[in-house]
């Protein structure tokens, strides 16, 4: 156990950020039938120096409100690194989500999202938008949701013209949800409804294990896609993130 815990709290210390719950389903499906809060924070650290200096430190938070029918849902996330005394990570985002319940399978959704990303040429991205949430799969282990809406979003660009564009939002979640385990996947595709050759297109796939009651560890890959980004930005990111977490 001792050897355990050691090998849990420094894959924490080495971590990028990773959201306690992978996958906001998640946090969905545990809060679905109570009024109340529940959530996660957690906050890494990676700090190198000989051969590689590298210092890396991130937080994030997730957060669920439930009274009756109402769902109130607060993300926050915030990255800064260097390597070799250059900065080469700065980026955040603030998320906040409405929803509806209108029975047990239909839900009517709100949101407003702020995000940056220095290394990738975004000064500021402000969004919001609404549709509708449908639950397609109710199991005792399975669960499978679907969203369909649209948003509207401006953009602040470093060096090239400001984008402000509507978008259609579809996405598809998948969660399994094991004794001490979850599996969690999402699909995102956003295309620019005045040109449908400008989309974006997200795919995550997380497990989350539960060790304690309060503490979980989880590893997270996430593939995204925009196929007109700013120019000299790569189309594709990739990454693969762990972490340890606190959940209240």
């Amino acid at each position: 156990m001792r050897y355990r815990f050691f090998w849990i709290f420094s894959l924490f210390l080495l971590s990028f950020s990773a959201f306690a719950f992978l996958n906001i389903e998640s946090l969905r499906q545990t809060q679905t039938h109570k009024n109340g809060l529940i959530g996660s924070v957690g906050f890494s650290l990676l700090d190198q120096s000989g051969n590689v200096d590298k210092t890396l430190i991130g937080g994030q938070t997730l957060n669920l409100y439930q009274k009756d029918k109402n769902q109130y849902i607060f993300l926050s996330n915030y990255r800064y690194g260097e390597s070799f005394g250059n900065k080469d990570t700065q980026e955040g985002n603030l998320h906040f989500r409405y929803t509806r319940l209108l029975n047990d399978w239909l839900g009517w959704e709100s949101f407003q999202q702020t995000e940056f990303n220095k290394f990738q040429d975004l000064k500021l991205r402000l969004l919001f938008g609404t549709g509708a949430r449908l639950q397609l799969l109710e199991k005792t282990t399975h669960r499978i949701n679907f969203g369909i809406g649209a948003f509207y979003e401006r953009e602040e660009l470093e060096d090239t013209f400001d984008q402000k564009n509507p978008r259609m939002n579809t996405y598809l979640s998948y969660l399994y949800q094991g004794k001490d385990f979850e599996v969690s996947s999402t699909l995102y595709y956003q295309p620019n409804m005045e040109n449908f050759n400008d989309y974006r297109f997200r795919a995550s796939l997380g497990l989350e294990s539960t060790f304690s009651e309060r503490f979980s560890q989880t590893i997270q890959y996430q593939f995204n896609r925009d196929t007109a980004p700013p120019p000299g930005i790569e189309n594709d990111d990739r990454s693969l993130t762990a972490g340890l977490n606190y959940r209240y």
